[in-house]
């Protein structure tokens, strides 16, 4: 997708704004996963990277777990995350970035 019709989607875009790194890296592929229906679109910006997708954004334990190979606590994702765009609802299995009117 061009950066024009991004602008023209954006107001609709959601999720997480990730540290750059390799958690991040393990989040894109999550969210792709978990997200199947959904164009997912990744914005790099240097020191971080937007990952977002069109109005519902899902990102499970179970895939950062299958995508970094280990146990991981879904809560961690606060420390590198110093931003998202919609509303957020977390539990332990689960992140969700919506957007709502």
């Amino acid at each position: 997708m061009n950066s024009e019709d991004h602008t023209e989607m954006d107001e609709n875009l959601v999720g997480p704004v990730i540290r750059t790194g390799a958690l991040a890296e393990a989040v894109i592929d999550a969210v792709i996963d978990d997200n199947p229906e959904r164009e997912v679109f990744v914005i790099e910006r240097g020191d971080y990277v937007r990952i977002h997708t069109d109005h519902d954004c899902i990102l499970t334990k179970a895939s950062m777990e299958k995508h970094l190979g280990r146990n991981f606590d879904l809560a961690m994702i606060e420390a590198e995350m110093p931003s998202f765009k919609g509303r957020m609802q977390s539990t332990t299995e689960q992140m969700r970035w919506y957007y709502a009117t």
